[in-house]
């Protein structure tokens, strides 16, 4: 089966075949005047050429008024088809040419009105095609007056017909130059815009980058080494302390297993802040999977129980964004409750609809002190609330009526089934 382009693209490709290039010079109210100026001297160019032609040089009125109206229309196409624009202006031009007579008073072959009539055309085809097209054009047009000059029947004074095709060969030039240069000053100026831009956008990416690198830095030296230190004391308390209950060190074991998984965690997100291509490999992040362990170490310090499940498509199951939200959600919420209500129960419950899965944490009054508060506000809610946002969910926090407290999560599910 074979796949077409696009319409636009269809469109755009026989445009190209056509001749017609899209507006590069000057964009928004400029290209309003550039349009307006060509409009207004291709209205001038008609009623000046039609009206020479037929009471100076004597050509029949239905021959100048149609050849005066192919160079106006010459005159716009130039701005959107300059092709075409080239054709009718040598076609116009030679017509009239051949068809003026002989007036010693007046410039032949080359009338006044067909010199500026091929000047803007010339400037237009220029601002708009390939060097080749106006150069080619012009070239074209000063042969071709040559030839009238030397084939007509008629011969008027040799000085003033070589002055007059001197003069039609240097203004037409001019114009080319003119096109030509404005064209290319205009694509440099684009080509300069471009490079600021990516220049500016290298330089916010370097100012990120060296963000990234000060945060896993101050990660490193002040959290990283902290774990470590609770990691060690806590794996060399059986040690240290002699008759250490084995309650006791049981505990101290599980304190250390958890500041080793959590600086393993930790390593992981200090790659990422200093990985600045994002194309190296990292070590999983916990998923759904991980959760039941989670809960398993979360007992150890208060009754947990767990209400519901989701029943996940297969899709579902193998997205990482959705494993690891969940688990930070379900993570953030019995830290919580473990720091802020210490010995309640809590319970986690798992809902779903077809549009939206659902993470409930709810625990009762606590039975023992809260954990002393840091001096700073936590942000594990303002985090937890950042990361659904990103996949569409809300984050509801809220007060019990029993003393305790509750969390609710929903993420929704469109695109992920």
């Amino acid at each position: 089966m074979s796949v077409g382009l696009p319409q636009d693209l269809r469109g755009s490709a026989l445009r190209r075949r056509l001749g017609i290039l899209p507006l590069r010079v000057a964009p928004g109210r400029a290209n309003l005047a550039i349009w307006a100026f060509a409009i207004v001297c291709a209205l001038a160019q008609l009623a000046v050429a039609a009206s020479l032609g037929v009471a100076l040089y004597r050509i029949p009125v239905a021959a100048a008024l149609i050849l005066s109206l192919v160079q106006a229309v010459a005159i716009v196409l130039a701005l959107f088809a300059p092709a075409w624009a080239t054709v009718l202006a040598l076609i116009a031009g030679n017509a009239l040419a051949g068809l003026a007579a002989v007036v010693p008073e007046a410039p032949w072959p080359i009338a006044a009105s067909t010199i500026v009539a091929n000047a803007l055309v010339w400037i237009g085809v220029a601002l708009r095609a390939r060097w080749w097209m106006p150069v080619g054009g012009w070239a074209f047009s000063v042969l071709s007056a040559v030839m009238v000059a030397v084939d007509s029947p008629v011969r008027s004074d040799d000085g003033a017909a070589i002055a007059d095709l001197i003069v039609f060969a240097a203004v037409t030039l001019g114009a080319v130059l003119i096109g030509l240069g404005v064209r290319n000053w205009s694509l440099l100026r684009a080509q300069l815009r471009a490079e600021r831009a990516a220049t500016a956008v290298e330089l916010a990416r370097r100012e990120a980058v060296e963000d990234k690198a000060r945060i896993a830095r101050e990660l490193h030296d002040v959290v990283a080494h902290g774990m470590s230190a609770i990691q060690v004391r806590a794996a060399s308390a059986r040690y240290r302390i002699p008759d250490l209950p084995e309650e006791a060190a049981a505990e101290f074991d599980e304190v250390a297993a958890t500041a080793r998984s959590a600086m393993k965690e930790m390593r992981v997100i200090l790659g990422l802040l200093r990985d600045e291509e994002g194309d190296v490999e990292h070590a999983p992040q916990p998923g759904l999977a991980d959760i039941p362990a989670l809960l398993a170490r979360a007992g150890d310090l208060g009754p947990v129980s767990e209400r519901g499940s989701w029943q996940l498509t297969e899709q579902e199951q193998q997205d990482p964004i959705l494993g690891l939200a969940a688990y930070r959600v379900v993570q953030e919420g019995l830290s919580n409750v473990a720091r802020h209500a210490p010995g309640a129960a809590a319970e986690v419950v798992w809902t779903q609809t077809p549009a939206q899965l659902g993470i409930g944490i709810r625990n009762a009054a606590p039975t023992g002190p809260a954990a002393p508060r840091a001096e700073s506000g936590g942000h594990g809610l303002r985090g937890m609330r950042e990361r659904l946002a990103t996949m569409g969910g809300a984050v509801e926090a809220r007060p019990r009526d029993d003393g305790g407290f509750a969390l609710q999560v929903r993420i929704p599910r469109e695109g992920r089934a």
